[in-house]
């Protein structure tokens, strides 16, 4: 009996040295756990698409890895601009878990070399901004000559001399349509015809090209390359009459009582001209003489501000100049009526 006795006091000695040693591992667990910490790992932070077609979008991935201890914690992904947009489906991840950043590029309308780059925030405090970049090569198919169509009004057919469209990669194609805004510019073409390059003799039609000045040019394609379907290319011309200043503007105006002012009518081929007519839209403005300067015409103008209507601080009118043999000018005028005339005015 006394020996059991001494095997049951052996027994709780052990207990107790047992929980004693649970007892003092126990506030170091709970510190651990306190001061783990999340470390992110990319596998790469760079992707490169290589050659992109001109408006190709593309597709990629940032693959990363938690290998802390701790919770990560992803916060905002930004990226510097519009065309590169970031998804991500969950922001915590465990120890060891992975997760995947999907990027989708929307495509470039020029030629060159771009690089994007993607924000990420983290709540490692080692990584708490990553930065993720893409680059791509951006080539353009089919090269057009030339890019931009810089018109002239004194040059035969406005400037243009010819079209060449090529394939840079030798892929031949057909040319199905072409058309220009307003129609302003034609071309004629052969659409059964098939080559890797296509010179063509557009013509201008200037009585148009008045009313458009500025548009593009859009030829559809056969060509195998899916971004290729299409080139554009933008036409401008200056214009042939300018005004110093370009828009009439009247301050402290009152109701009634007539101001003076000049305005300057510029050819800008330098050439003289001649003023057919001149009248306004509301009938506020009169043009009281116009004298030749060279190659422009210096107009004086006398401007009636119109009884004030409804409390409006403001009123407009649009001067109507039409250029003997050539086209019709339009400027526009704002006017501002004086402050003291809306002194007692309520502030209520």
């Amino acid at each position: 009996m006394l020996l059991a006795k001494c095997e049951a006091t052996e027994q709780i000695n052990k207990l107790e040295q047992i929980t004693m040693k649970i007892e003092e591992e126990r506030p170091h667990a709970k510190k651990s756990a306190q001061t783990a910490e999340p470390e992110v790992v990319f596998e790469s932070k760079v992707y490169d698409f290589g050659e992109l077609g001109i408006k190709e979008k593309g597709e990629c991935e940032f693959r990363f890895k938690n290998v802390g201890e701790g919770l990560l914690k992803i916060g905002k992904i930004k990226a510097t601009c519009g065309c590169t947009i970031p998804q991500l489906s969950k922001k915590e991840y465990r120890f060891n878990e992975e997760g995947t950043i999907k990027v989708k590029y929307s495509g470039q309308s020029k030629p060159g070399s771009i690089v994007k780059h993607i924000f990420v925030s983290t709540n490692d405090k080692e990584n708490s901004r990553v930065m993720l970049t893409i680059k791509a090569k951006i080539v353009q198919q089919i090269e057009v000559t030339p890019q931009k169509l810089q018109l002239s009004w004194d040059k035969e057919n406005a400037g243009i001399t010819g079209i060449t469209i090529r394939s840079k990669d030798g892929g031949v194609f057909s040319i199905k349509d072409f058309s220009a805004s307003k129609d302003v510019i034609r071309a004629e073409f052969e659409p059964n015809a098939v080559a890797s390059e296509f010179a063509l003799k557009p013509r201008v039609d200037m009585e148009k090209l008045k009313e458009c000045r500025r548009g593009k040019v859009k030829i559809n394609l056969t060509h195998p390359h899916p971004k290729c379907s299409y080139v554009t290319i933008p036409y401008e011309v200056p214009a042939k009459f300018q005004f110093q200043p370009g828009r009439i503007i009247l301050h402290n105006a009152e109701p009634n009582k007539p101001q003076t002012i000049e305005i300057l009518v510029t050819n800008t081929n330098g050439k003289t001209f001649e003023i057919e007519s001149i009248c306004s839209k509301r009938g506020y403005i009169e043009a009281i003489s116009q004298q030749p300067d060279n190659n422009n015409i210096r107009l004086k103008l006398q401007i009636t501000p119109p009884t004030i209507k409804a409390k409006a601080r403001h009123f407009s009118d649009d001067l109507f100049i039409k250029i003997k043999n050539d086209e019709k000018l339009t400027i526009s005028c704002s006017g501002f009526y004086h402050r003291k005339l809306f002194k007692n005015e309520p502030t209520g």
